[in-house]
């Protein structure tokens, strides 16, 4: 049996199946304006108003925050919102109110949508960085690297890789993923699954689109993105942002000392061999 709930705010209506909903839930977030209303309980039904005296005001000594009903994205209702408005709504939800929205997402629903999603923002940004750098180097006309690419221009091989972008995001997605929550799980701060962590990963993506930025859209992207997924594996998972931002520089850190080694290493080996070399 679904449960029709209504936005206060802005009259989205979105029907919701009853086991979905949590006991006493307090409030759900809406998947079209971002706003979090408050769910009444009476004769058996379900009603919605507006959230007064703060977002979050206590009711019997209980915050709206707890238990509130998980929705999906408007990317995920895209038909009854429509494909380019489902794409607006999530990005703006995305990039400038990320806590309501990860705190309010549906987070067993599939990885089909959301790795569509991220598909889709990561591949326009992707494209969009690397045209900028083409247009840089000298009308695309450049031949790079003869020891690597041989006859290959810059044009040529911006082409290929507009055709393997997606592929690159979609393997950046899980890698990604696959890190955060390794982590989060070491540091006991990834308790909703590895579904969770994947759909915060693939909807920051959205960032990307900051991509179409001549030049330095793809840096302010790439901060952004990371300060949303931080918020958003937060809420998400209930976590804290101790736990997050540890499992961020663990990772980091492993990588830092990795590649410190091997440079060592290797100035260490061509040393030698220049000592080596003056002796002869």
């Amino acid at each position: 049996m679904a449960v029709a709930l209504t936005c206060p705010y802005c009259s989205f209506s979105k029907n919701i199946p009853e086991e979905k909903i949590p006991p006493n839930a307090k409030s759900a977030t809406c998947p079209r304006c971002g706003q979090r209303f408050t769910l009444s309980y009476k004769d058996g039904m379900i009603t919605t108003e507006k959230t007064t005296a703060g977002e979050f005001r206590q009711e019997n000594g209980q915050s709206l925050k707890d238990n509130p009903i998980s929705t999906g994205s408007p990317w995920e209702d895209r038909s009854t919102l429509g494909l380019w408005q489902a794409i607006y709504q999530t990005i703006k939800a995305v990039m400038f109110s990320p806590d309501k929205f990860f705190s309010g997402l549906n987070y067993n629903a599939g990885f089909r949508e959301p790795l569509a999603f991220g598909m889709l923002t990561g591949s326009i940004g992707a494209m969009f960085s690397i045209f900028w750098q083409f247009l840089m180097v000298s009308g695309g006309f450049m031949s790079i690297g003869n020891a690597f690419v041989g006859q290959f221009t810059f044009g040529v091989l911006f082409l290929i890789t507009l055709v393997f972008a997606p592929i690159l995001v979609i393997a950046a997605i899980f890698i990604s993923t696959a890190v955060w929550h390794l982590f989060l799980l070491l540091l006991r701060g990834a308790d909703n699954g590895f579904e969770a962590t994947f759909r915060v990963v693939t909807y920051s993506h959205a960032l990307q689109v900051l991509g179409l930025i001549p030049l330095i859209g793809g840096w302010i992207s790439l901060v952004w993105q990371l300060i949303v997924q931080i918020v958003g594996l937060r809420e998400i998972h209930g976590t804290s942002y101790l736990k997050v931002f540890f499992a961020l520089i663990i990772p980091a850190a492993i990588v830092f000392f990795f590649v410190v080694a091997v440079i060592i290493l290797v100035v260490f080996f061509l040393g030698r061999q220049q000592v080596g070399q003056m002796w002869q």
